[in-house]
């Protein structure tokens, strides 16, 4: 096997190899060009604002990969052309909304490149499992800071405003707990995985150590009580019941948390207007098509008008909807390239995640392990919870489409999340 330092070659003989990537990366540099060229409507300069936009997404592409090159970086190939894609794609669908959005939008995501060699290249993230009682702790507090003084938009308290920043601390606060939850799972694995106390038929680890699963559970209705965001308590207490069964292999840790999120679910809509609001919406949205069902009847209507290969690029209505750059940016594909436009995204975010499962499989580092699962369930939690509510599997949740949805916050932490996860698909080679 090889050494750490023998798996690192700086210099520029680096740049013999990566060829993969960098084939990957000229197609997806010409799909930038093309497609954020061709969405704009009346008022876009595809020559200048079109060549701008595509072309400062690509340089940023290849940047990262010339610095990969040259520091001999052997991570895996496949996973900056997917994730470049979904930028690119999430750069058209914004560039046909709205040029200065599509403008913003590249801003964040050079920032996001720019940090991606902070969690790929070589440290010591091992170490990370020793401070995540603070990461953890760091995270609830935020959220208890953007409960009592957020700024509410959309019905929704998600919103820190510092000075002329606004930025939104649940994305970080994904990371953070995914970082406390892997720790914790790693360093008890044996507690989890052969539990003593009994659960009617179920085996359980005894009452102090299911403290983390109440936590999690008191977090969920936090989340979805008082600052009214159902997307992040389900994903929160999903991405908590997922990992600890991966970690432990007991199918308890998943038939508790799902009894529990359903009892829980259920007495916040008997006692939450907001809550009950949004699961009628769900279940009849046709009850008020102009008003509370407004986004999901229109989301229904742009999906069925898309058909099979869409109106064409800048040629939908779906942008018209209320946070189509946020929330519905599935649907504006869907209707401007249709089925096959969506069935190409979905794809490809599925091909990031499977990516992402291989090297958590492979990583040999209990916790490494766990952080990568956590990162990519995180992204897969997301798109099933967005991709469900446009079919009315789910109801509407508000979350973002990774790489995709407009979005300082998530996008920088998505790609420092993704620098991570390239960081640990070199375990395979310094094992």
């Amino acid at each position: 096997m090889l050494s750490r330092k023998s798996a690192v070659k700086f210099g520029p003989t680096g740049f013999r190899a990566r060829h993969r990537e960098r084939r990957l990366l000229a197609l997806v540099a010409v799909i930038t060009l093309l497609g954020v060229s061709l969405s704009g409507r009346s008022g876009f300069d595809p020559w200048y604002q079109g060549l701008l936009l595509g072309g400062s997404l690509a340089i940023g592409l290849f940047c990262l990969h010339c610095l990969f090159c040259f520091t001999g970086f052997s991570g895996d190939e496949i996973l900056l052309p997917l994730c470049g894609f979904l930028c690119a794609l999430g750069l058209t669908v914004l560039a046909g909304i709205s040029p200065s959005l599509a403008f913003r939008q590249l801003r964040w995501i050079l920032l996001g490149l720019a940090l991606v060699p902070l969690g790929a290249l070589p440290r010591q993230w091992e170490s990370l499992a020793n401070y995540r009682y603070v990461v953890g702790i760091t995270g609830l507090g935020l959220l208890f800071v953007t409960a009592l003084f957020g700024v509410e938009q959309w019905g929704a308290r998600l919103w820190l405003e510092i000075g002329s920043v606004r930025f939104q601390p649940g994305e970080v606060v994904r990371l953070g707990l995914g970082v406390f939850i892997a720790g914790i799972l790693s360093e008890n694995s044996q507690l989890f995985a052969h539990p003593t106390a009994r659960l009617g038929p179920f085996s359980i680890p005894e009452p102090r150590h299911l403290m983390p699963l109440v936590s999690m559970w008191v977090l969920f209705l936090f989340v979805l009580v008082v600052q009214r965001d159902l997307g992040s308590a389900v994903l929160y207490y999903a991405l908590f019941a997922l990992l600890s069964y991966a970690a432990t292999g007991q199918i308890v840790y998943l038939v508790v948390p799902a009894l529990m999120g359903g009892l829980g679910g259920v007495l916040a809509a008997l006692v939450f207007p907001h809550v009950a609001t949004r699961f009628k919406i769900w279940l009849k949205p046709w009850a008020s098509p102009r008003g509370a069902g407004y986004q999901i009847v229109q989301t229904m209507f742009a999906l069925a008008n898309g058909g099979w290969l869409g109106k064409g690029l800048g040629q939908g209505l779906a942008r018209a909807i209320p946070a189509s750059h946020t929330d519905l940016p599935l649907a504006v594909i869907g209707e401007e390239l249709g089925f096959a436009g969506i069935l190409a995204c979905l794809t490809a975010e599925f091909l990031l995640a499977a990516k992402g499962l291989a090297i958590s499989f492979r990583c040999s580092h209990g916790f490494l392990r766990l952080l990568a699962l956590a990162v990519v369930l995180g992204w897969s939690l997301s798109i099933f919870l967005v991709a469900g509510g446009l079919l009315r599997l789910v109801p509407l949740t508000g979350l973002v489409t990774p790489f995709i949805s407009y979005g300082g916050t998530a996008m920088v932490t998505n790609l420092f999340s993704f620098g991570l996860l390239l960081n640990i698909s070199r375990q395979e080679i310094w094992s």
